[in-house]
């Protein structure tokens, strides 16, 4: 009897806990290459995004728009989370309402300097979720050392560290043959 009683508190706590963990995303995360590109194109899409959500891991994206001509409810992300989920057999939460990211890592706070707009560059978007705590700090620490060097004048390291950007996921193919030409020139 004592050992059924124990099952069952246990059962319980385990229920409300996971109950209270909420749809949206909490603790650290650091987005893979995938994910950043497509919370890229959702944040630059033309119609109102509606959810961005991710694995817990970060290694992917699903995302919701609302449709054309419909009336659409803010809230209920049961049904997402359950197709994100399904779909990468992982854990989903929601890392992005709208254009804010939510998620919740210590650094950011889901307010206003959470907001991205839909004319922002794939650049500033990857250095606003460097800012906010989202990409890997090797990515970020890179990227200034590049911009400090650039003026030393020593192509070959340049060009180095370029292509790293480029391999590791961080910049994209376009950002990279940009940011090339422009140090050949």
């Amino acid at each position: 009897m004592k050992k059924f009683l124990i099952i069952l508190i246990l059962n319980l706590f385990l229920i409300s806990s996971s109950a209270n963990a909420g749809p949206i995303g909490r603790g650290e995360l650091k987005l893979k290459p995938t994910a950043v590109d497509a919370f890229i194109k959702y944040i630059q899409m033309k119609d109102k995004p509606g959810l961005f959500l991710v694995p817990i891991d970060g290694s992917s994206a699903y995302m919701w728009k609302c449709p054309k001509n419909v009336q659409c409810v803010s809230g209920g992300y049961t049904r997402e989370l359950e197709i994100c989920e399904r779909y990468f057999n992982k854990d989903c939460k929601v890392f992005a309402k709208r254009r804010t990211v939510k998620w919740s890592n210590g650094i950011n706070k889901g307010k206003k300097e959470s907001k991205f707009h839909s004319k922002m560059s794939a650049s500033e978007i990857k250095s606003k979720l460097a800012e906010l705590g989202f990409l890997r700090a090797s990515a970020v620490t890179t990227t200034t050392s590049k911009k400090k060097k650039s003026n030393k004048g020593n192509i070959s390291k340049e060009l180095k560290e370029l292509n790293e950007l480029y391999k590791s996921g961080v910049l994209t193919k376009e950002e990279f043959e940009k940011a090339k030409k422009k140090l050949l020139n």
